[in-house]
């Protein structure tokens, strides 16, 4: 009888213990390389001047050079779906020399948000 008590309410202890791991379980803020790249283009003209990036941002109409370009590459653990926390990205026009462009660092928040920093500004 005891035995049978056991084996019923052993499934029973081991379903309530591992509920609130689960429960407690969550995604990393983590995104994809493409939407990386897309999020860093917006925000590269809304957030610095034509002053500032001459060659990226058209001091006109304060918007990007026409085929400016975002490559970002991602950085530390690595999680499901080739997605990453963080990332290093380069802005640069299409047409380049070596190492040209405003190098961001870029970092994924919860709910699609980033953040992201300058990190140096090469024109060459």
């Amino acid at each position: 009888m005891r035995r049978r008590l056991a084996l019923c309410l052993m499934p029973l202890a081991l379903l309530t213990a591992a509920s609130p791991a689960a429960a407690t379980a969550r995604r990393p803020p983590a995104q994809s390389k493409k939407q990386a790249e897309v999020n860093v283009l917006r925000a590269v003209a809304a957030k610095w001047s034509a002053k500032q990036l001459p060659g990226l941002v058209k001091g006109r109409t304060h918007l990007l050079a026409d085929n400016t370009e975002a490559v970002c590459h991602g950085q530390r653990r690595r999680y499901a779906g080739n997605r990453y926390a963080r990332f290093t990205c380069v802005v640069r026009p299409h047409i380049h020399t070596r190492r040209q462009g405003l190098y961001v660092s870029y970092r994924a928040l919860p709910r699609g948000r980033f953040v992201m920093r300058w990190i140096v500004y090469r024109r060459h």
